[in-house]
């Protein structure tokens, strides 16, 4: 049995504004499972929600085997982790981990040996005597972590808990976040706008928008086989190039297809079968969108050794930015007034305002129609 169902749970105000529309998502036992989507697409409520902090407009919400539409919070076994770190500043690191078994009177003897063993797996056992204006944010996150995981929920609900953190830490406790849930085993729903939290996370990302689940999977699916337009330009970073494209059949065979773009439709990418023949034969003469991500765009050296340069005119852009990032180097251009980006290694030179023709790898690109925005594939 799952550890949490939603079954087309909808929530709506006085005003008529429906935050959350159909939502319905299976969470089995042990996944981490992380909400993400733009500000104001729902994520959070669905969440507060879950943890009775909203009242449910409609759907039903189990938690096991119990429908738990209408208990309270306390009674839903869940523990909650929010943006801001919620600790007692009277208190010490001890009492303020120890504080939600000490209201319930569970044994003086029994909260000592699970704080310190709470203490132990969150790096804070030397600070315990500590008070939280002593501690760094990523420390006093950690405490707050400790305080939620220490009574043993069911589920752990965490709402943008790095969210005030710096770069640095942020990269630092999604190490330590996944550490964490791993040693421990229990369920884990996240919520977060960035995607590279989902991604690194996550073992199961839903993706929102306008309180609608646009892509509910595995990161490695969402990012690589991507629902609709949405979720292929919110995941990944830069996003996903797109550009209008116009669909014709390659010979008479009709087993191959041509994607032709650009203000004269000059530049071009050849499809093979099986995709190309199922484009060739339902979309001959039609509008597509073609997006590719930027790290799927080349130049003719690594287009060669990919063995794809053949299937791809070369397409000669004017550069308009370049950032260097060490490891490796993003080159902008612009394409029916829309900015695009290149990943690339460092070892190239390439200039703003110089000229620079790029491969399309034509295995990696991705086909959405022009007017749902869904994937053909």
């Amino acid at each position: 049995m799952s550890e949490i169902i939603l079954r087309d749970i909808c929530k709506s105000y006085e005003n008529g504004f429906q935050a959350v529309k159909n939502f319905n998502l299976e969470i089995e036992k042990g996944e981490l499972v992380v909400f993400v989507g733009p500000s104001g697409c729902g994520k959070s409520t669905t969440l507060r929600m879950i943890a009775g902090l909203e009242d449910i407009s409609d759907g039903e919400l189990w938690i096991g085997d119990k429908l738990v539409n209408y208990l309270e919070p306390k009674e839903r076994d869940l523990a909650m982790v929010f943006q801001s770190y919620a600790l007692y500043p009277q208190m010490n690191i001890y009492d303020n981990i120890a504080f939600s078994l000490q209201v319930r009177k569970v044994p003086k003897k029994e909260i000592d040996k699970r704080v310190h063993h709470v203490a132990e797996l969150l790096g804070l056992e030397n600070l315990l005597k500590q008070r939280p204006k002593n501690l760094s944010g990523g420390q006093r996150q950690r405490v707050a972590i400790g305080n939620a995981i220490i009574r043993e929920p069911k589920v752990l609900l965490m709402d943008e808990p790095l969210s005030n953190l710096d770069a640095k830490l942020r990269t630092q406790m999604r190490v330590e976040l996944a550490g964490i849930h791993k040693a421990l085993g229990n369920t884990i729903i996240y919520v977060t706008h960035d995607q590279t939290e989902a991604m690194t996370l996550a073992s199961k990302i839903v993706v929102m928008k306008g309180g609608v689940v646009q892509q509910a999977a595995a990161p490695a699916a969402i990012y690589n086989h991507p629902a609709n337009k949405f979720v292929a330009g919110f995941i990944g970073s830069p996003s996903m190039n797109f550009f209008e494209a116009e669909v014709n059949a390659f010979g008479d065979k009709k087993d191959k297809a041509i994607l032709s773009f650009g203000e004269d439709k000059s530049k071009k990418v050849i499809i093979d079968e099986p995709r190309g023949e199922i484009l060739a034969q339902s979309r001959n003469g039609q509008k597509v969108i073609m997006g590719i991500r930027p790290e799927d765009i080349t130049d003719y050296e690594n287009a060669v050794k990919s063995e794809f340069e053949q299937k791809s005119i070369g397409i000669t852009e004017t550069i308009t930015a370049r950032e260097m990032l060490g490891s490796e180097v993003f080159l902008y251009f612009d394409e029916d007034g829309e900015s695009c980006s290149v990943r690339l290694k460092p070892s190239n030179q390439t200039r703003p305002n110089e000229k620079m023709t790029f491969y399309f790898n034509p295995d990696k690109i991705h086909i959405f129609d022009i007017n749902t925005e869904e994937n053909l594939f």
